[in-house]
């Protein structure tokens, strides 16, 4: 037989026929309808925002039972809440003077607080 002839009688090796891999079914709907998903997610901001508002109640008193601490005891502390942006905030002033001398944190955070709080609206659905 010359090198360029084809021996058509060797035997071919056949691989067993796999079977085709299982149809799977299309997964199930989901649980929840959308509007349910909308009812029960309005239903937690709703419970967050008394909890915020019962927290905040609480800060208020905790600041005023610390201002009535620091006030029994010659210092120049000063405990407050920043309204713009609700941080907790310390001031501390010369007794003699009235002038601050350290307010923390700084008007500079608490401007980019207020900035950011503003801007919930345009970065997310809902202000929170």
């Amino acid at each position: 037989m010359a090198v360029n002839e084809v021996n058509v009688k060797a035997p071919m090796p056949q691989e067993p026929l796999q079977k085709p891999a299982a149809v799977t079914e299309a997964p199930a709907p989901p649980k929840i309808s959308a509007q349910d998903f909308g009812r029960v997610s309005a239903e937690h901001k709703t419970e967050l925002m008394e909890q915020i508002s019962v927290n905040l109640e609480k800060l208020g008193a905790a600041v005023k039972v610390l201002n009535e601490a620091v006030a029994k005891v010659p210092t120049s502390l000063n405990f407050s809440i920043d309204e713009s942006s609700k941080r907790f905030v310390v001031q501390v002033t010369d007794t003699e003077t009235g002038e601050v001398i350290r307010k923390l944190p700084g008007d500079a955070i608490l401007r980019m607080a207020k900035q950011l709080e503003t801007l919930k609206g345009v970065l997310f659905d809902d202000v929170f």
